[in-house]
């Protein structure tokens, strides 16, 4: 007797095939893995160079759009 092939799971990585190629091929599910965490670093650690080398905090203003204190706040309150 034959197996239905079991769903494919992909860690997403620099180079992947987009989504729907992915999808087409038989994958079932893309995990962003460690790529949010890496990236949110990475702005991070450049944001910091930028800001500590020039002093200019407007460099954050494209970054921050939509986040308030509040908001973020928010993230973080345990029920």
């Amino acid at each position: 007797e034959l197996l239905a092939p079991a769903p494919l799971n992909v860690f997403v990585r620099s180079g992947l095939a987009p989504a729907a190629t992915l999808k087409a091929l038989g994958v079932r599910r893309l995990s962003a893995a460690g790529g949010i965490a890496m990236s949110a670093l990475a702005l991070t650690k450049k944001l910091a160079t930028e800001f500590l080398a020039s002093g200019d905090s407007a460099i954050f203003a494209p970054h921050v759009q939509g986040v308030t204190y509040p908001g973020l706040n928010a993230m973080f309150k345990r029920d």
